[in-house]
């Protein structure tokens, strides 16, 4: 009977400590995104329990799945603070103004987003974030209907191979309308022109805005941090022409060996990627976002992943020709010159 009675202390005691501190011995083949949908956890927080991670993940090594058994009981209106995160980008995901975080957590002010606190996303007697979103379709929707018989200019960026029969049927104009309004198509299109189209409010609601502000899902996120560690990680590596590995990687080669560690295959070329997804306008992009160039003539030639999106900035690791896997910025006249597009292919 005492042999009984120690032994199921010994089994008690051992649960109550594993689930204080639950870890993983990685194995191979495994990846942070994988080991993150096993435990149901972020990625974030894998990197921020776990900073060598977050550069190799070591075969055989042990991870820190969570410290504590209160992790998945925190408050669903705050947030901890990891490295680089910005109140900009804090801002985006939760769908909540700069001025509102600013106004539920004074400190910021004086003393700046610090890595480790435990912001507050949302008071108890505030909508939430679903509230918000219902509330922005309600207004949406009312606006739709006092507009729909409204004629509106709108803008439209050709992109690679599209012809003027598609962008009049898209749009439902005439082509000889659509060449009246834009005289510079007359001899044929070009990526990246700029072109006037006059249609209907409810057109413009039902195909064109959808495309453009659908931000990505939490889950997307997640799969985000994931793909961008996946390829920062061969930072250094070399650029090789039809390249997918560490050996060497070509633009679309280290996108589409990226992707493919979160379950998403892309096409093999940066042409054929440009026409994957659902592409975005600049001012929504977010990290886990494709970018394009025309680095070669007219039509798209090279791709990036988006890593960092700022007010006045955007990031993005890619391979180059004269230096391999590098990070490069927007802002960079080069690429700045030469952009094309923006693709969203996690949803």
């Amino acid at each position: 009977m005492r042999f009984l009675i120690a032994a199921i202390f010994i089994l008690f005691s051992s649960l109550g400590f594993s689930q204080e501190n639950l870890q993983h011995k990685v194995v191979k083949g495994e990846t942070l995104y994988s080991i993150s949908k096993k435990y149901n956890v972020p990625v974030s927080q894998l990197e921020q329990l776990n900073p060598q991670a977050k550069k190799s993940l070591a075969l055989h090594s042990i991870l820190i799945i969570s410290e504590n058994n209160n992790t998945q009981n925190s408050n669903a209106f705050e947030h901890k603070v990891i490295a680089k995160e910005t109140l900009f980008g804090l801002s985006k995901r939760y769908n909540v103004s700069i001025e509102k975080l600013k106004e539920l957590n004074p400190s910021i002010e004086s003393e700046g987003l610090k890595v480790g606190t435990v912001i507050k996303i949302a008071d108890s007697t505030s909508q939430t974030i679903s509230d918000q979103k219902a509330d922005k379709k309600s207004k949406r929707k009312k606006k739709k209907k006092e507009e729909e018989s409204e004629l509106q200019e709108v803008f439209h960026i050709v992109s690679a191979k599209e012809t003027k029969y598609g962008i009049s049927k898209k749009y439902k104009i005439s082509i000889a309308d659509l060449e009246k309004l834009n005289p510079q198509i007359k001899n044929g299109l070009e990526i990246g022109t700029r072109l006037v189209i006059q249609t209907s409010q409810k057109i413009i609601q039902e195909e064109i805005t959808p495309n453009i502000i659908k931000p990505v899902s939490i889950d997307g996120m997640s799969k985000a941090d994931s793909v961008i560690a996946t390829a920062s990680n061969n930072i250094g590596t070399k650029y090789r022409s039809g390249g997918t590995d560490s050996e060497g990687f070509d633009c679309s080669g280290l996108m589409f060996s990226s992707f493919k560690t979160i379950d998403i295959t892309l096409p093999r070329t940066s042409s054929e990627q440009a026409n994957f997804g659902v592409k975005i306008d600049k001012n929504t992009a977010q990290k886990g976002d494709l970018i394009f160039f025309a680095t070669n003539g007219s039509s798209v030639s090279h791709v990036g992943l988006i890593t960092e999106v700022s007010e006045n900035d955007i990031k993005f690791v890619h391979s180059s020709t004269s230096s391999g896997v590098i990070i490069s910025s927007l802002s960079e006249e080069y690429y700045e010159k030469r952009f094309v597009q923006i693709n969203r292919v996690i949803p």
